[in-house]
């Protein structure tokens, strides 16, 4: 039965929009490649959002590891984990939603886990984009977040392993849910531990001069994953072992907040700051910090300050700013150079920073400000 939704006016009116079906499974196949946040990757991992790139619509499944193609899946997307998405899409009114689709897409999941390689995979997402003239590696540095050059072959790396030990998603994605699917989805999510298993209903309602489209995530409660959880500041700083550490961690990330940076936490043990600039496309990141010891992302440690975008044709004004950024901690003996390709950067270690807290928090906190005022 269509749904209806109100939207309030400014005169206090309530206007009724109605549920608009879609009249053909392609445009809903269409509409979703072409605008993959509709898969609500926050719903689906709320405080973390997943994102994806669309690899190819329609990609090819063989049997056997050489063969030919005997099936193809509808989308194949990979998110910022490196974790293949295969999307089926249906409309409500297709009977095969109820039965058909749960065998179809797990045995596509069976074969294209035995059959595929990221190499593979990688060939096809940027065949895909060259022949619509875009930047493969401009993509995956949007869906990594990353304000310097992508690690592609870090991250068609991680692919192959999770395509080795079986790590998936798989979306079963229609206009309408049935509530025999949404069951099946549930259980299958429940049991099946490197598969997660979800079910997307997107509702089409069309007003007088705009289209609102609805998704909702069926299946999400019982697929949480702890292994995919990102950190939060407070499960980041009870990994610290050293209490003054923690403190000048937490004071840093406080003081970057209010100085309008954004906290970017990983999985594991480290977080990097970002800042929103005007003059570029990307955040800047300016510094990383990691609750353990030991070596973090390329180069960087415990306490990491720098910059990630040298090597870019970058304004002038911008480079000005993080060439001095950069500099200012070269002339510190208590500071270790930590720079690798693409990347300069100063290490300060858990021991040494908290005797220079305050430095540390005020070269931090004006950095930030600059970039954001650019």
């Amino acid at each position: 039965m269509p749904e209806r939704i109100y939207t309030s006016s400014g005169d206090g009116q309530l206007n009724a929009i109605d549920e608009s079906p879609f009249s053909t499974e392609d445009e809903l196949q269409a509409l979703v490649a072409k605008h993959p946040e509709l898969l609500d990757g926050e719903q689906i991992r709320p405080g973390d959002a997943i994102r994806w790139i669309l690899v190819t619509r329609e990609k090819g499944i063989a049997e056997s590891s050489g063969g030919a193609a005997r099936w193809s899946v509808d989308h194949l997307f990979i998110d910022q984990d490196a974790v293949p998405t295969l999307v089926e899409l249906k409309r409500s009114s297709n009977t095969e939603i109820r039965r058909t689709i749960v065998g179809q897409l797990l045995e596509y999941a069976a074969h294209a886990s035995e059959t595929w390689s990221a190499e593979e995979l990688r060939k096809a997402f940027e065949s895909k984009t060259s022949n619509q003239e875009r930047d493969a590696q401009q993509e995956l540095a949007q869906l990594l977040q990353t304000d310097g050059e992508p690690d592609v072959d870090k991250f068609w790396g991680a692919v192959s392993t999770n395509l080795a030990a079986r790590r998936l998603r798989l979306l079963f994605v229609a206009d309408e849910i049935p509530d025999e699917l949404a069951r099946v989805v549930e259980f299958l999510n429940a049991q099946m531990p490197n598969i997660e298993v979800l079910a997307v209903e997107i509702k089409r309602f069309d007003g007088n001069s705009s289209q609102t489209l609805v998704p909702r995530i069926i299946g999400r409660t019982s697929g949480v994953r702890e292994s995919s959880q990102r950190l939060t500041r407070e499960s980041f700083l009870e990994k610290f072992s050293d209490d003054q550490a923690r403190d000048l961690a937490s004071l840093l990330i406080k003081s970057a907040e209010r100085s309008g940076g954004s906290i970017s936490y990983g999985k594991d043990h480290g977080l990097s700051i970002r800042v929103n600039c005007p003059v570029w496309q990307r955040p800047i990141t300016v510094a990383w910090f990691y609750s353990v010891t030991g070596t973090g992302w390329q180069r960087t440690r415990e306490f990491s300050f720098g910059a990630s975008v040298l090597e870019y044709d970058i304004p002038a004004e911008l480079r000005v700013l993080l060439d001095r950024w950069v500099s200012q901690f070269s002339m510190d003996s208590f500071a270790e150079d930590v720079s690798s390709k693409g990347v300069k950067a100063w290490s300060v270690s858990h021991g040494e920073a908290p005797q220079h807290q305050e430095l540390l928090v005020d070269r931090l906190q004006t950095m930030i400000s600059e970039l954001a005022a650019l």
